[in-house]
């Protein structure tokens, strides 16, 4: 660039000079000899050009080789510096080079004496805070075995205290084996055998499937103990040893195999438990539930309506059939009582604890006011009993009281113009059934006197008296300090069992009859085991 500046420069002063030479011919000298001495002009900084381009490169090589060979030299900072370097670092961990501490190699630090010692403070500050870090690596394992430890203790605890309240596992296939060869016997299917027929499948049932329980129990705990063991195994060796990622991966997972087993034995051993909390003589039986509005008024039939969504909700949830049997709608909204039959395992033995009086304190949508109002509805439940079972009680005619009512609702005219409806009362004890189910009133009415004879039969076992004519005054009453369940919305959320102390603030949660009611159902049945087994101590 400079060589074709420098030659365009040249031939534009030598074209003006040769002009003006030209037409000046004063001076006397000739266009010939200015070409000729700017001619050797160009070329002489044309060979100049030529060579800085060649020396150039040359040069820059030789400054880079400079620049390499004095890299060998070690600057350190002053010890302000330095310190005030150490402390903007946010990383101590990092590496010296990329910090900017230092600019020398390795040799020329540990030749300088202070290199030397601030190499050996660097090295002893990464050795510590590496043993730190296995130091908390090895607590943190601790931790994990421990919390492990007592999971598998607390489940295998559980599972003892299940195996010694079930009948043994011997015992079981003997009992199983035994049933399976009444019901492959030709007469067994007759159909005057017919009640035997629906026992011995109950039976089989449930004692297969109580096989199977004890089978999957056994192999869990089994899984549990045998991860236990070779998590042990593993963290000893690890210690006396520095493991790889292997081991580390290995830990790992007999960690999650060892955690996963524990806890569903311990689930499925808390689900046992409950089942060993309904051993009562009718708690497999089905069971009728029984809503009626108290106190309250129209806020008591959306009262009642609330827990008939409830109860649905939750049989529904625990896998139980609900049908609604009757049902009396109320003035404005809601009803003024409903009756369900509920049917599953053990629907009884885990609904009869709702029997009581249920009481509601929220702002009432009813009052012109809003202003915050008490509602308390009662909850009745009845096994039902077989035939077999009830036949043996007799029940004086004089005791009881039967009235006869039209059924109303569909059926046409036999139902809205024949008193085919039943109500049968119970005069000793007060307690009364009804039964609109037929459409007539002779099968009304044994039907109540059968459903009578369940719930009396029920209400003897529960207070433990071996006749059903000492039973008194066993109604529900609907009323204010009968209540044992509290709902309160309003100024505050609890649902508190007056039984059992239990108490949750998830209102939304128990009156949608999910996981809330079952966790105060089964505060409920642990209560009651608890005091019947306080009771048996003090006899």
């Amino acid at each position: 660039y400079n060589t074709i500046k420098i030659a365009d420069c040249t031939y534009r002063h030598l074209s003006s000079t040769f002009i003006s030479q030209t037409n000046s011919k004063a001076r006397g000298r000739s266009s010939e000899n200015i070409i000729d001495r700017y001619h050797f002009f160009i070329m002489t900084r044309l060979a100049m050009s030529a060579t800085m381009l060649l020396l150039v490169p040359l040069m820059a090589a030789m400054s880079m080789a400079i620049s390499l060979g004095s890299f060998g030299r070690t600057t350190f900072p002053t010890k302000i510096h330095h310190q005030k370097r150490i402390a903007n670092t946010s990383d101590g961990n990092m590496p010296l080079s990329s910090r900017g501490l230092i600019t020398a190699d390795a040799g020329s630090m540990i030749r300088s004496r202070r290199g030397r010692r601030y190499l050996h403070t660097r090295v002893c500050t990464e050795l510590h805070a590496t043993k730190q870090g296995q130091d908390q690596e090895r607590i943190v394992a601790a931790t994990d075995l421990t919390s492990l430890r007592k999971l598998v203790a607390q489940a295998s605890e559980l599972h003892d205290k299940n195996l010694a309240s079930s009948i043994s596992f011997d015992q079981l296939q003997s009992r199983l084996s035994d049933l399976e060869r009444e019901s492959s016997e030709p007469e067994f299917w007759d159909a005057s055998n017919s009640n035997r027929n629906e026992a011995v499948n109950r039976e089989i049932s449930r004692y297969s499937k109580l096989k199977s329980e004890m089978e999957q129990w056994k192999k869990l705990r089994c899984d549990a103990e045998g991860s236990l063991e070779l998590l042990e195994e593993l963290l000893s060796a690890e210690n006396e040893s520095s493991g790889g990622s292997e081991d580390e991966e290995m830990l790992s997972l007999t960690a999650e195999e060892c955690e996963t087993c524990s806890t569903q034995l311990l689930e499925l051993s808390q689900k046992h438990e409950l089942t060993t909390l309904l051993s009562g003589p009718y708690d497999a039986s089905n069971c009728r539930l029984i809503l009626t509005a108290g106190a309250g008024g129209t806020e008591a039939c959306d009262w009642v309506s609330m827990l008939y969504r409830m109860y649905g909700r939750h049989a529904s949830y625990t896998d139980m059939k609900v049908t609604t049997i009757d049902e009396s709608q109320g003035d404005v909204v809601g009803y003024k009582s409903v009756e369900l039959l509920v049917e599953g395992t053990n629907a009884y033995g885990w609904f009869k604890g709702e029997k009581g009086a249920h009481r509601l304190v929220r702002l009432s949508p009813f009052n012109a006011n809003n202003k915050r109002q008490t509602t308390f509805a009662g909850v009745d439940v009845v096994p039902v009993l077989e035939d077999e079972e009830i036949k043996e009680i007799e029940i004086p005619e004089k005791e009881l009281e039967v009235t006869t009512m039209r059924s109303g609702g569909k059926g046409g005219q036999n139902v809205n113009k024949v008193e085919t409806a039943v109500r049968m009362k119970h005069l000793p004890s007060g307690i009364s059934v009804k039964c609109t189910q037929e459409r007539s009133q002779s099968m009304n009415k044994q039907l109540a006197l059968r459903r009578l004879k369940a719930q009396l039969l029920a209400i003897a076992q529960e207070q433990k008296i071996q006749s059903i004519n000492a039973i008194r005054g066993d109604m529900v009453e609907a009323s204010w300090g009968a209540q044992i369940r509290n709902y309160v919305m309003q100024p505050y959320r609890l649902v508190k069992d007056t039984r059992s102390g239990h108490e949750t603030a998830d209102v939304e949660g128990v009156l949608d009859g999910g996981k809330a009611l079952e966790e105060s159902i089964e505060a409920w049945l642990r209560w009651k085991r608890e005091d019947e087994e306080a009771e048996t101590e003090n006899m």
